[in-house]
C-alpha cells in the first residue's frame, strides 16, 4: 500500500508569502518526469485523512493510477486546511486558482520535474478550480482534469445538492416549496453579499463555470459520475457538451456508471451508511484513461 512517507514534503510560497502545505510522489527510477497537480474539493479535510482513516480513499488511488502511469503527483492542501496557513474561507475561487497558478510556477524549477508537462486534477470544487486555471493559463498547462466538477453555477448546484438532501431525508413530497424557500433566501443572500461579505459562501455564490467552460484553452478532460447527487449527470454532462461544441482544443467527457459524487459504487440518493466506503475500479479505470489521454493529446 501507498505510504505518505514515500512522498516529499515541500512547503510553498504563493504571491502574498502564505504558505501552503504539500507532498510530491514521484515515480520510480524516474529522473525527469510530467506532473499532475491534484486540486482538493471544499471543505476543511486535509488530503492526509486518506492515509489516516481507511474510509478515505481518493487521494491514495489518484496518486497510485499517476504514479503506475509514470506522471509525478503533487497533493496541496489549500488555505487553512492541514499544515498550510492562511484561510480559505475568505477565498474566492479566482484566490484558488491564483494559488495553484503559483503552485505550478514553483514546480516548474524543479528538476525532476519536465517544466512544460505540468497538468492540474481537481475533484468537485476542485473540479471548478481546474476549470478555471484551464481558461487563464494556456502557457502553463498542458492539460486539466474536471471531476465531478458541475458545469453550472455555484447558486444551481447548491440548489441542485439542497434538493438531493431533501430527498434523501424523505421530503419528496415537499421538495418544491422547500426549494423555492431556499431559492428565495439565496438570491436575499447573494444580493447582500454584493455589499458585504457575509460567510465563506458569499465569496463564491455568483461564481458560473458556464462564462468559464467556453473559455478553455488547455486540453480538458470531463468526467461525471452517473450516481452523483451533489453534481447531477443528466443537468450537468448535457450542459458541459453544449458548452464544450465550439471549442476548439481536444475534450473529452466520460461518464462512469454505477458510481456516487466520489466514485463509490452506489445507487443515486443512497447514503454513506448504506454502501462500502472505498473507490469503485471505475475511478482507476479514469485516472489512468486520462493519463493515457494527456500523452496522446499533448506529447
Amino acid at each position: 500500500m501507498l505510504k505518505l512517507e514515500q512522498a516529499e514534503e515541500i512547503q510553498l510560497p504563493v504571491r502574498d508569502g502564505t504558505l501552503l502545505s504539500g507532498h510530491l510522489f514521484k515515480p520510480e527510477g524516474s529522473k525527469k518526469c510530467p506532473l499532475i497537480v491534484f486540486v482538493t474539493g471544499s471543505g476543511s479535510l486535509s488530503y492526509k485523512m486518506d492515509w489516516q482513516n481507511d474510509s478515505f480513499y481518493f487521494c491514495r488511488t489518484f496518486v497510485s493510477v499517476c504514479l503506475a502511469e509514470g506522471f509525478a503527483v503533487l497533493l496541496v492542501n489549500k488555505r487553512g486546511v492541514g499544515d498550510s496557513k492562511g484561510n480559505w474561507k475568505s477565498q474566492s475561487f479566482y484566490g484558488r486558482a491564483d494559488d495553484m497558478y503559483d503552485v505550478i510556477q514553483l514546480m516548474k524549477i524543479r528538476p525532476e520535474i519536465i517544466e512544460h508537462h505540468i497538468s492540474v486534477a481537481g475533484h468537485s470544487q476542485g473540479g471548478w478550480i481546474v476549470q478555471l486555471l484551464a481558461s487563464m493559463y494556456p502557457n502553463d498547462i498542458k492539460s486539466a482534469l474536471s471531476i465531478a466538477g458541475p458545469a453550472y453555477s455555484v447558486r444551481k448546484q447548491m440548489v441542485d445538492n439542497m434538493e438531493s438532501e431533501l430527498i434523501m431525508r424523505g421530503f419528496r413530497r415537499s421538495v418544491k416549496w422547500l426549494l423555492f424557500l431556499y431559492s428565495t433566501s439565496l438570491t436575499l443572500y447573494q444580493y447582500i453579499s454584493t455589499f458585504v461579505k457575509t460567510g465563506y459562501i458569499s465569496y463564491i455564490l455568483s461564481y458560473d463555470a458556464r462564462d468559464v467552460i467556453q473559455a478553455i484553452k488547455v486540453p480538458t478532460y470531463f468526467a461525471f459520475a452517473e450516481n452523483d447527487h451533489l453534481v447531477p449527470l443528466e443537468k450537468n454532462e448535457p450542459l458541459a457538451r453544449e458548452l464544450l461544441k465550439d471549442v476548439n482544443i481536444p475534450w473529452e467527457i466520460r461518464v462512469t456508471k454505477g458510481v456516487n459524487h466520489s466514485y463509490a459504487s452506489s445507487a443515486k440518493y443512497q447514503t454513506w451508511d448504506e454502501i462500502e466506503s472505498k473507490a469503485s475500479p471505475g475511478l482507476a479505470d479514469l485516472l489512468s484513461d486520462f493519463c493515457k489521454w494527456t500523452r496522446k493529446h499533448t506529447y
